[in-house]
């Protein structure tokens, strides 16, 4: 049984050895290390002050400095396990997640039920101008066409 559980050990340090060394040797993954204890640091001297879980909750809650640091300290963290992982510096499919998303928010905001008609009515004066460029009534009916004996005459153009 201790033969099994030192080739466990010994298997869990090949597998983690290559992390282990990247973390040694990588400078930005040391600093965000450090900038991310730093922002730790920060929230803990802000809520050991507290004298009560009730007033450290509502001061993680409603005070933006403490909540400034506790994004910092994640968006670091994160960012060092990237790069311990090797995926910081991947970018995948950034550009078109951008394009996709900004696509979205223009649908949104022209098809919004609420604002939708006057953004619409807004962009169509600034591309048209003074133009009396107007969008097409696409409910009302076609003028009905005169005819004449067999064949239809344009209307307004009638033989009298």
């Amino acid at each position: 049984m201790a033969k099994k559980r030192n080739e466990r050990v010994s298997d869990t340090i090949d597998t983690m050895r290559p992390y282990i060394e990247r973390a040694l040797t990588d400078e930005e993954f040391r600093k965000n290390v450090r900038e991310a204890v730093d922002a730790a640091r920060g929230i803990y001297g802000d809520m050991s002050k507290s004298k009560s879980l009730t007033q450290s909750a509502s001061k993680l809650a409603s005070d933006k400095d403490v909540q400034r640091n506790l994004q910092r300290a994640l968006a670091e963290l994160t960012d060092a396990a990237d790069r311990v992982q090797g995926k910081k510096g991947r970018k995948k499919h950034s550009k078109r997640n951008k394009r996709l998303i900004l696509i979205g928010v223009i649908v949104g905001a022209l098809y919004n039920p609420w604002t939708g008609q006057q953004t619409r009515s807004w962009l169509l004066d600034k591309i048209a101008g003074e133009d009396e460029l107007a969008p097409l009534n696409v409910d009302a009916p076609a003028p009905a066409a005169e005819t004449n004996g067999n064949e239809p005459v344009a209307a307004g153009k009638a033989e009298g």
